[in-house]
């Protein structure tokens, strides 16, 4: 019988809109990957230029987690590279980036150039092996899980319904 060679599980973590992953809340969540064998891979997005482009190649086996619009981000990487599970939190919901007066408070938030890529660049197909789509249920969105008592921030209430998936 053949051993298979040993693959290390690697967790990618995109912040959302102009943090940092230096931020205390991705440094917890990396901690708690980490007591549970993850290699931590912290991608700090360019906010000042275009999303779609900064899409990166990752393994088969890993996971990509991305919060608010870097969750966008890990959108574009899992739909261009298949990963073991995509971990979307409160991910601006796609209709609202398409149309309506959502579209205008991100155009005029990020600028329409910077919307249009993301809209032309996002396509609605299969992402990973898994996908999770978590929201605060402060939200008002509907989600695979709801993180009790959490609006639109990444909390330890949020890390702990993260770690159960890792």
């Amino acid at each position: 019988m053949q051993l298979l060679p040993y693959m290390k599980k690697i967790l990618y973590i995109i912040p959302g809109w102009k943090e940092s992953c230096r931020r205390k809340p991705y440094q917890l969540l990396a901690t708690l990957a980490k007591k549970k064998d993850y290699e931590v891979i912290f991608y700090n997005v360019r906010w000042r230029q275009l999303l779609s482009p900064q899409a990166f190649p990752v393994s088969k086996n890993a996971v990509v987690f991305g919060f608010s619009l870097g969750a966008v981000l890990a959108w574009l990487v899992a739909q261009d590279s298949p990963c073991r599970h995509v971990i979307l939190a409160s991910m601006p919901p796609l209709h609202s980036l398409k149309r309506g007066k959502d579209k205008k408070a991100f155009v005029d938030l990020l600028g329409r150039q910077y919307v249009e890529n993301i809209t032309r660049n996002l396509k609605p197909k299969h992402l990973a092996k898994k996908q999770t789509q978590m929201y605060g249920d402060l939200e008002e969105e509907q989600g695979d899980i709801l993180v009790l008592n959490t609006g639109h921030e990444l909390n330890g209430r949020y890390i702990k319904e993260i770690a159960k998936i890792l």
